[in-house]
């Protein structure tokens, strides 16, 4: 299916946000990239802070949708926190431009977004260390303290989005990366 020109724009401009940052990309950036007069880029797009909200609100959409869909499945409890991590693997790698956008640029965006792209993040983080509980009740992983396995285990994946880090991400096929980091997540905390 072929992509809207909206859709490209958003793509491009989560690269240059990546390159040069939310605050010192404009919107004539933006249009060059694109191949377009900046005047025309706002036939598309209301604003750089409507291209931030969309991309970041997508992104949170799509990790939200991923979580509530391992929470509430047909996967065995046992499985469904590696199912967890194996979709927060999934959704980094195929989307690394705009997941990189969360380690920092969620903090321009405007109200009302800001508080909704928040409450979804909250909502992420929270069933996830439900998911760590669960799987400490069924004796799946050691009984640690659950926070810092749920940190520890979103910073071990937070770097497949690191700017500075993830180019060598794409190298990698992505059943013997989900396989890879389960184990060495895992290796930790399981029994």
């Amino acid at each position: 299916m072929k992509k809207s020109k909206r859709e490209l724009v958003l793509e491009e401009a989560a690269k240059l946000f990546v390159e040069k940052g939310y605050s010192a990309t404009s919107m004539k950036d933006i249009a060059v990239r694109n191949g377009i007069e900046a005047a025309s880029l706002y036939n598309h797009i209301k604003s750089k802070q409507d291209i931030l909200q969309d991309l970041l609100l997508s992104i949170a959409y799509k990790f939200d949708a991923g979580i509530k869909n391992i929470a509430s499945s047909k996967f065995r409890k046992e499985e469904r926190l590696k199912e967890a991590i194996k979709m927060h693997i999934n959704v980094s790698v195929n989307n690394q431009d705009t997941t990189y956008l969360i380690l920092q640029d969620w903090k321009h965006l405007e109200e009302p977004s800001k508080s909704e792209f928040l409450e979804i993040r909250k909502y992420y983080q929270d069933t996830f260390r439900d998911l760590i509980v669960e799987a400490k009740e069924l004796d799946v992983v050691r009984n640690a303290n659950t926070e810092i396995m749920l940190n520890n285990i979103l910073s071990s994946l937070r770097w497949i989005y690191n700017q500075d880090l993830y180019d060598n991400v794409s190298k990698i096929d992505l059943s013997q990366f989900e396989s890879e980091m389960l184990q060495f997540i895992f290796s930790g905390i399981e029994k």
